[in-house]
């Protein structure tokens, strides 16, 4: 269902952007630092092929209180300038990031003002060659940007930003179709859950909106069934995030919500990859920014999901990402560990590398490796388990975790071990 939200014209007031849509372009921003750093660590390497994706980019830039701030296309263009000016100065052969941005927007007099605004701050020489302004609903651009993707070689390096301000411009389908079709994508979807959540019901009209999500008829009254129970709105916003983590077919994603002081509501921004350091370094980004996000569900490893024996009139307490929540996180995870452990190597005999029994449970959590691995090192210390290292050494004094460690059990434990 669409909503209006921002709009633009070359002689109207810039629309005023919220500090919740400030939190949300930073992480965009640092995040793309991150991300090109992690990719770039071998000192040999001299290129790095990219393609950036803003499929709601609007005019570029907004109000602020009495300032103008830029928006999410001006953010993206310095984050990467930043980094190719920082490695090619580093490296002696220098580095060139051979990028592509894709700003798309369904309004024209929107990507008109972004033109001009790209001419003004000196990027007038570069539209149409490495940015591309294209006039369309994400979902109409898509296909052929992601044909163009893949043209520039394998690995198919991409992220899309689609910070769509409703829940059913982007379908499912096409999240799963990015996941399959590109090797190595990374999609950060904003998902107005709660509006989703007002707006939900059997209603025919909004019947072809709720196929955009996969959500049917069956789910909707499933859905719907959840408002008659205590803890409602919690039981139905996780109804719906199992919903678009099972169906967009992602193998890492974290869920964590960011809430509008404008509007008093809810969104997610999801982030889907297919590779757990994606997931790790976005679940360490939102630990840094702290306090502009937060995550409903507990502190621990498996946080989200209905657990029948939970009382849901004592609910956990909103995390927030602060010191607090990182202490109630470690607790949590150092009482979690033994059992997962000891149910991996039930499973198949074989003793789990660290990076394995992480992979198997950071999704629907805020637990990043850094957390897993302090708890990791706290049971070796307590002679509670045995890290080898890859080549089945014993680590007994290291201070340092690699994920091809592997975890095993002491021949004795204690009458007091955590495992049993």
């Amino acid at each position: 269902m669409a909503v209006k939200h921002y709009g633009w014209t070359k002689d109207g007031e810039l629309p005023l952007l919220g500090a919740h849509s400030l939190a949300k372009h930073e992480i965009f921003e640092r995040y793309i630092s991150i991300y090109i750093d992690k990719l770039t660590h071998t000192w040999s390497q001299e290129r790095l092929n990219l393609t950036i994706v803003d499929g709601f980019c609007g005019g570029g830039s907004y109000r602020m209180g009495d300032s103008v701030v830029d928006g999410s296309p001006l953010r993206l263009l310095a984050a990467v300038d930043a980094a190719q000016t920082a490695l090619a100065i580093a490296r002696s052969k220098g580095f060139r990031i051979n990028i592509d941005f894709h700003f798309v927007d369904e309004k024209k007099a929107h990507l008109d003002c972004l033109h001009d605004l790209l001419i003004q701050r000196g990027y007038g020489d570069r539209i149409g060659v490495d940015i591309h302004l294209t006039h369309s609903a994400f979902e109409a651009a898509y296909p052929a940007i992601r044909e163009r993707i893949k043209a520039k070689g394998r690995a198919n390096r991409s992220l899309f930003f689609l910070d769509q301000f409703g829940w059913s411009d982007v379908r499912l389908s096409t999240i799963r179709d990015i996941l399959a079709e590109l090797r190595s994508p990374e999609i950060m979807l904003t998902f107005a859950v709660d509006a989703l959540i007002q707006y939900l019901s059997e209603d025919p009209k909004l019947a072809r909106a709720l196929l955009g999500i996969d959500l049917d008829r069956e789910d909707v009254r499933d859905l719907m069934a959840m408002r008659d129970q205590d803890g409602w709105r919690y039981l139905m916003q996780n109804g719906i995030y199992a919903r678009i983590c099972e169906r967009t077919k992602a193998k890492f994603y974290t869920p964590f919500f960011i809430r509008s002081a404008e509007s008093n509501r809810s969104y997610w921004l999801l982030h889907f990859s297919n590779h757990r350091q994606a997931r790790d370094e976005m679940g360490k980004l939102h630990w840094a920014v702290q306090n502009s996000f937060s995550h409903h569900g507990g502190p621990g490893l498996n946080a989200l999901g209905f657990d029948p024996s939970q009382d849901l009139r004592q609910l956990p307490m909103e995390f927030t990402f602060d010191d607090d929540a990182e202490r109630r996180s470690e607790a949590a995870v150092l009482e979690q560990l033994p059992k997962l452990v000891h149910a991996s190597i039930g499973a198949n005999d074989a003793p789990p590398t660290v990076e394995k029994l992480f992979a198997a449970n950071c999704n629907d959590t805020p637990v990043t490796s850094d957390i897993v691995k302090r708890q990791l090192l706290l049971l070796r210390d307590e002679r509670e388990i045995i890290l080898l290292d890859k080549d089945g050494r014993a680590k007994p004094r290291a201070v340092n975790i690699g994920w091809d460690d592997r975890i095993i059990m002491p021949a004795q434990r204690s009458l007091l071990s955590r495992f049993v």
